[in-house]
């Protein structure tokens, strides 16, 4: 296995000649295309293009039908300055799994052997079908021996039919990347230079919920929690003897409940305390970790994003639960001010990762 070459996979052609315009981090979404184009002016982050449109039928009867993939990409690249058809994307999350591994380096021993080895013993026979990825998550004693790690590893059949996809749709891909890294390099860029805190990311998917935490600007954790929005509908649905569909749109008409709202708001918020409070548990054993692994450094905000970060007074809700300042993600706040205004209102709440994959390269990238 070739460690370093990895998911970064280059698409023909992306050598040579240096482009003078970004890539644009394209992300298919479960319902959306997300895309974004950074550039940079006097040493720092500019927006150039951002657009975030619904497919206009399934996402799998889209990405199988080519013609209509790339009629509707081209769409989406003309409602918006994009320039060029050059992309990163990110290996979509159900093909991806991330290992955490603790991996002990030998004196003299090269760091990704270690971790070949580690990650093979714990994937078996898998791995030799397998594109892998880690990164190093940082911690206080880096130094040492002992090295933790993200793997991300993927079928290589996967990850090729996916960059077949790309093309199809007349993209040329520059490389594949890995959602937790392209959210922990939008975490650092909005974080600037405070290295000495952490930051976390709460971003609520339908069925599941994603945690992801930086110290600095390095990525320390990610993990998949039990909590999402079909969880939440389920619940009220059971407890209110509703259709699960009402009980969605209950959910996104009153949010978690809670505060001076209505009863039904307060009924809402009783019913769904428990699970509320299991994940205000999971980051409190989060704040405990993080501890750990800096000696003493805590949690300083954390974002929402996704699905529940729609919901009314969100924020002020999950304020109630955990001990740690809690804001709303916009992406958009890492490019500079004077970014263009957006046809969609809304488009900050589903941008994320195709910002944190146009972020890819640095400032000097």
């Amino acid at each position: 296995m070739n460690l370093r070459r990895l998911l970064s996979i280059g698409a023909p052609g992306a050598r040579g000649k240096r482009a003078t315009t970004r890539p644009i981090g394209i992300d298919f979404a479960a319902s959306r295309l997300n895309l974004l184009q950074a550039e940079v002016a006097d040493g720092r982050w500019q927006l150039r293009a951002a657009a975030s449109l619904a497919y206009p039928m399934p996402r799998a009867a889209l990405l199988a039908a080519p013609r209509e993939l790339a009629r509707f990409v081209d769409g989406a690249l003309a409602s918006a300055p994009f320039s060029g058809r050059r992309v990163v994307s990110a290996v979509p999350p159900a093909d991806l799994r991330i290992l955490p591994l603790t991996v002990h380096v030998a004196p003299g021993q090269p760091e990704a052997r270690a971790v070949a080895r580690a990650a093979a013993e714990q994937l078996g026979d898998a791995a030799a079908d397998s594109v892998l990825d880690y990164y190093q998550v940082r911690g206080a004693d880096a130094d040492g021996t002992e090295r933790q790690v993200l793997v991300a590893a993927a079928p290589a059949a996967r990850v090729l039919a996916y960059l077949a996809m790309l093309e199809a749709a007349r993209l040329e891909p520059v490389a594949l990347d890995i959602g937790p890294a392209a959210i922990s390099r939008l975490l650092a860029t909005l974080h600037g230079s405070d290295i000495g805190q952490s930051v976390a990311l709460l971003n609520f998917g339908t069925g599941k919920s994603y945690l992801t935490v930086i110290w600095g600007r390095r990525l320390m954790l990610d993990r998949e929690i039990d909590f999402g929005e079909e969880l939440l509908a389920q619940k009220l649905a059971a407890a209110l003897d509703l259709p699960a569909d009402t009980a969605t749109l209950l959910l996104r008409e009153h949010g978690i409940g809670g505060g001076s709202g209505s009863e039904l708001a307060r009924a809402i918020r009783e019913i769904l305390h428990p699970l509320c409070q299991a994940l205000a548990d999971e980051l409190a054993h989060t704040q405990v970790y993080v501890a750990s692994r800096t000696r003493g450094s805590s949690i300083s905000r954390v974002y929402l994003n996704g699905s529940l970060a729609r919901y009314p007074a969100i924020q002020a809700s999950m304020g109630e639960l955990i001990d740690v300042p809690v804001h709303l993600l916009d992406p958009l706040e890492a490019f500079a001010p004077g970014r263009p205004a957006q046809p969609d209102s809304d488009i900050g709440t589903s941008i994320a990762l195709a910002a944190g994959l146009a972020l890819r390269g640095g400032l000097d990238g």
